[in-house]
């Protein structure tokens, strides 16, 4: 009802001020021109906003009822009723479309084709796709606007085909895939994949200060490089590296996140960020399972006297909980109980290096990850209890940009542990050696191929490490 009101009023002054100049134009004295309104400024999404950015763009019939003798009395009364009445409530969608601050829709895609390069026999074909494949692997959204002078909001969703085809091992050891289809109730109940959202990140941010800005909502982790540069036509490669996907540190969280930066001295930039959060999202990204918050700091220097160099490290601890819930009476009173079987208190350190100069591009990260049960919270593990453990790894890439139609060959050379793979008994590391190409014809389309060799050392004889991997990966990735 706000907003039909809103909308009414609105209406009703247009129509006042076109009546008015209608009669005004009658008069012998010519009318001054009204002036074009000047759009609002706005700002880039890495920047916090300028002060002009407070100036809404003015609607050209509001510039002309304002325009000196272009309105009769009567008219600029009416007028000048609307936009009191107007000012008296919140502004609200509909305001914000009129005034010119629309939402701002943009994204990134990517197509795929990956061939594994094993014996049909490998046991990795379990988990991996036994015939070369296609697929869609990200349509991601982000969903921008600027509510204010220091205020902003941002969503990022990615459409998925999961849970359909995803595969889970049932009691018997076999690998089934989820069937997740549904009767559509609108082409005469036939099955259709019912398909879902991930969202990536989504809060509202207030600059406060050029140094300053707080994000309260789910916002990437701040660490390394691929963690927050992660869509597919930024990145180099096809996919992350595989300690990225180990998520020594988490992908996301829910909470809040200070940060900023400062320059120091000429070509030295310091930039900084400290989050508290939930923990990770990786089970529930709605609810906190125990009453430890997780603290997440970062550190980076900036040098641009030689290129751009960039040092970063991050340090993250948190408590990653897991358990069930119960109703018990004590005598006719119901009363409440949790039951914790799996919590583990973690702490994080990352470290992380850029350099580009020119058409040659260095990047290197290293996690190192410390994981240590509670007592109540030790899980069973192949007969008996799962042991703390420190996982470390870590990844490095060169690659350079050649005057060949922007061809850029790279190689990439990482070492990782894989906490799924040891939560299946299977501990040995994994190193990949990776050599590929990035070819972008035109900015916003990307090619890529690379080909991929892993190997596990230190393996046991007769275990999953006894196979080696290796595949071949295509992909063209477009921003949007």
């Amino acid at each position: 009802m706000i907003i039909m009101k809103k909308l009414l009023l609105r209406c009703t002054a247009s129509l006042c001020c076109v009546l008015s100049t209608h009669a005004a134009v009658a008069q012998p004295s010519p009318l001054p021109e009204a002036q074009p309104a000047n759009p609002a400024h706005v700002e880039t999404p890495a920047a916090p906003p300028s002060p002009s950015a407070a100036t809404p763009a003015i609607p050209a019939e509001t510039a002309a009822a304002a325009a000196p003798g272009a309105a009769s009395p009567v008219a600029d009364a009416n007028a000048g009723n609307a936009a009191i009445q107007l000012d008296d409530d919140q502004p609200g969608a509909a305001d914000s479309i009129l005034n010119g601050d629309a939402l701002k829709l943009y994204g990134f895609g990517d197509v795929g084709y990956r061939q594994m390069l094993v014996p049909k026999t490998s046991p990795w074909l379990v988990y991996l796709n036994r015939h070369p494949s296609m697929s869609v692997g990200h349509l991601n959204f982000y969903f921008d606007s600027q509510l204010a002078e220091r205020w902003r909001a941002l969503a990022e969703v990615r459409f998925t085909y999961l849970p359909q085809g995803s595969w889970r091992t049932g009691s018997d050891g076999v690998v089934r895939h989820v069937d997740s289809h549904g009767a559509d109730y609108t082409d005469f109940t036939r099955d259709r994949a019912v398909n879902g959202l991930m969202i990536e990140r989504a809060f509202i941010e207030y600059s406060a200060f050029p140094w300053l800005s707080v994000q309260a909502g789910q916002f990437l982790t701040p660490y390394g490089i691929w963690n927050v540069d992660h869509g597919s036509p930024v990145i180099i490669g096809v996919s992350p590296p595989y300690m990225v996907g180990a998520r020594l540190l988490p992908d996301s969280q829910v909470g809040l996140l200070g940060y900023g930066r400062v320059s120091l001295v000429d070509d030295l930039e310091l930039s900084y960020a400290l989050g508290i959060s939930n923990g990770r999202t990786d089970l529930i990204a709605y609810e906190d399972l125990d009453d430890n918050k997780a603290i997440t700091a970062r550190l980076a220097l900036t040098y641009r006297g030689l290129g751009e160099l960039t040092l970063g490290s991050t340090f993250y601890a948190g408590t990653d909980t897991d358990n069930t819930r119960a109703i018990y009476f004590d005598g006719s009173s119901p009363k409440s109980r949790e039951d914790i079987f799996y919590q583990v208190q973690e702490r994080s350190v990352a470290f992380d290096l850029r350099w580009t100069k020119g058409d040659l591009h260095v990047q290197a990260e290293a996690v190192i990850n410390d994981r240590k049960f509670t007592e109540r919270g030790r899980p069973a593990l192949n007969g008996g209890l799962e042991p703390d453990r420190r996982n470390a790894g870590g990844y490095a890439l060169v690659g350079y940009r050649t005057p060949l139609f922007g061809v850029m060959p790279y190689v990439k050379g990482e070492y990782s542990p894989d906490p799924a793979l040891q939560g299946l008994g299977v501990d040995q590391n994994v190193a990949l050696l990776t050599g590929g190409l990035n070819v972008r014809p035109v900015p916003r389309v990307v090619f890529k191929t690379e080909y991929t060799y892993g190997f596990f050392p230190g393996h046991k004889p007769g275990s999953f490490g006894d196979n080696p991997v290796a595949g071949l990966d295509l992909q063209i990735a477009w921003a949007f």
